[in-house]
């Protein structure tokens, strides 16, 4: 212990002979490991917001359509509905979905919108957000009531966005009561190019628009599992009902949100890898100081390296001095940048009150990196000045 303290003394000491040099290069080290943990944080970030995104779109999602393309019917009938309903195991609620179109006068000018005939869950299972009024029931739809929710896009155009109490549009020859108006959870280009309930669109109950109604077949069957855990079981039992009505589910398109989960981590792994190697040439070039540094160091330092060989140092002493000097050189560095990489993205989310996730992960794989790097680098010098010639070092102008 007491030979390490000394060695440290002696560490310390060369390195405050270079406090310039020291300093550039601990703010090398310390910029390269910084990169390396806010690289990480961003890619955390940007793959939190797009998997926000998707699961906005419904929790534990599992979504059944008919493709158009195949040698089995490609539109979901009642039966299959029912089938399905009757079937299929580990279902949280169920929303099916009927896809019709109306003419709607609005500011004198016919307009086309989307009509959809579903169930009272379908706001749960599809994230709807209610900016008034309320979404219609159970007992509304087995009564076939005749009531709406409208967009906020066709709330806005039909009504100037005024409240809507009392109001109704006419569908199919009949007047609808409007009883609330909704938006989409996600409301991202996306996401809401791809959805049925976006755009100018009335929502009706499932088996009031199917008596009134023009649609025939079934156009999605949305599910909503009753744990993550079941979403593979639902996807499989509705692929069995189908398959045993059709004898193939070719023409089907049975999919959970899962897998676009799974292809947002890979590609979010993938982007933060490359992004990482980048950010780890910073790393490089700290250690390439660190050489660079200790390297001027021993010649610099070579007479006294002789004199405390010729006093009886051991080359392991002079070995573990400077391979001491470079650690110090790096862990500082290291303290530094992850201070830095850790510190600024937690301020910033303080500040704008936005969540940005730090990998603890992150924090000690680039410290270790960043110990090792300098470790590395400062090896060469090391064992150049352990293994100094006695007789030349005393003799070095």
């Amino acid at each position: 212990m007491g030979s390490f303290r000394l060695l440290l003394r002696f560490a310390i000491e060369g390195l405050r002979g270079q406090r310039g040099r020291s300093l550039l290069t601990m703010l090398g080290m310390g910029i390269g490991t910084a990169s390396v943990v806010a690289v990480v944080s961003i890619g955390l970030v940007g793959r939190d917001y797009v998997v926000g995104l998707i699961e906005g779109v419904g929790s534990n999602l599992v979504f059944v359509y008919g493709t158009g393309i195949g040698p089995t019917p490609t539109q979901l009938s009642f039966e299959d509905l029912e089938q399905i309903e009757k079937r299929v195991r580990g279902v949280g609620a169920m929303a099916p979905v009927l896809d019709d179109a109306a003419t709607l006068p609005i500011r004198g000018e016919p307009r086309v919108i989307a009509v959809l005939g579903t169930t009272a869950d379908y706001a749960d299972v599809r994230n709807l957000k209610l900016i008034e009024g309320r979404f219609f029931t159970q007992t509304e739809d087995e009564n076939f009531a005749k009531v709406a929710v409208i967009s906020k896009e066709l709330h806005q155009e039909k009504f100037g966005g005024s409240p809507v109490e009392g109001e109704s549009i006419r569908l199919f020859d009949m007047r609808f009561r409007i009883i609330g108006v909704y938006k989409e959870g996600v409301e991202s280009a996306a996401a809401l190019e791809k959805s049925e309930a976006a755009g100018m669109v009335a929502i009706a109950p499932f088996l009031t628009l199917k008596h009134v109604g023009n649609a025939r077949v079934v156009d999605t069957i949305y599910i909503q599992a009753e744990s993550p855990e079941a979403v593979a079981t639902v996807v499989d039992d509705s692929a069995r009902v189908l398959r045993s009505q059709y004898g193939s589910v070719d023409g089907f398109t049975i999919e959970s949100l899962d897998t676009y989960l799974a292809l947002v981590n890979q590609v979010s792994d993938a982007i933060t890898l490359g992004l990482m190697a980048i950010a780890g040439v910073s790393l490089l070039v700290g250690g390439i100081g660190i050489m660079n540094i200790m390297l001027v160091t021993v010649s610099e330092r070579t007479r006294d390296i002789g004199i405390r060989l010729a006093l009886g140092a051991g080359r392991r002493d002079i070995l573990a001095q400077f391979l001491l000097e470079a650690g110090i050189l790096s862990v500082a560095g290291g303290v530094l940048g992850v201070l830095i990489g850790a510190g600024t993205p937690l301020y910033l989310g303080f500040v704008y009150d936005v969540p940005v996730p730090v990998s603890a992960a992150s924090v000690v794989v680039a410290f270790g990196v960043s110990l090792s790097v300098g470790i590395f680098f400062g090896l060469y010098p090391a064992r150049k000045a352990a293994g100094m010639n006695i007789v030349d070092s005393l003799g070095y102008e």
